[in-house]
């Protein structure tokens, strides 16, 4: 999942980066307040729609690699709860077990008072 946020945060930044040198690119190029000519005006045209492709499918990127995050995020989540899930299974094992042994003791103690007052019995009835 680190890996997919991390993936993630470098598209999104890298967005940012291209979105920042189109701006930068249409200001610069039009602030010279000088009129341009049919070649220049084609040419700029011509780039300005190539950094709106490149914009595009770095979305399409991003938009994949946010898929996948969550994809990852959700199964991580999913895992998460499986394991919180055996480790109250696993403690409500434990407390039976250590039920049964505490019962087991009382058990034993009791049938050994009980041979006692048995054997006590016995002894000062002869």
């Amino acid at each position: 999942m680190g890996e997919a946020g991390r993936r993630v945060a470098d598209l999104e930044r890298q967005l940012e980066q291209l979105k920042s040198y189109r701006d930068d690119y249409v200001t610069n190029s039009s602030g010279g307040g000088g009129a341009m000519d049919a070649v220049k005006l084609q040419n700029y045209r011509s780039f300005i729609d190539r950094l709106g492709d490149v914009l595009r499918q770095h979305l399409v990127k991003l938009d994949s690699a946010r898929a996948e995050y969550e994809k990852r995020r959700l199964l991580w989540s999913e895992k998460r709860i499986e394991a919180e899930s055996l480790g109250r299974v696993i403690d409500r094992f434990r407390k039976e077990e250590q039920d049964a042994a505490e019962q087991r003791e009382q058990r034993e103690g009791d049938d050994a008072a009980l041979r006692i007052a048995i054997a006590r019995t016995e002894a000062s009835n002869r």
